[in-house]
């Protein structure tokens, strides 16, 4: 498997946990939105725009590789 473009994510400043958090609820299809029983550490929804914004880059470096 391909190394994951994590960076874009922790240089936006998501820690390395965040990172793997967004990767695994991406992998298992976790709604990463409105996590009201707290069963993740990132709600999408509650993001700064700058974090949002490096989601986004993400999802689309990840999904230009597939």
């Amino acid at each position: 498997m391909t190394e994951l473009p994590t960076n874009i994510l922790t240089d936006a400043g998501f820690t390395a946990d965040e990172a793997d958090d967004i990767v695994q609820g991406l992998v298992q299809g976790i709604d990463l939105h409105q996590d009201t029983q707290r069963t993740h550490s990132v709600n999408i929804d509650e993001l700064s725009p700058e974090k949002k914004e490096a989601l986004e880059r993400f999802n689309m470096a990840v999904a230009a590789d597939r």
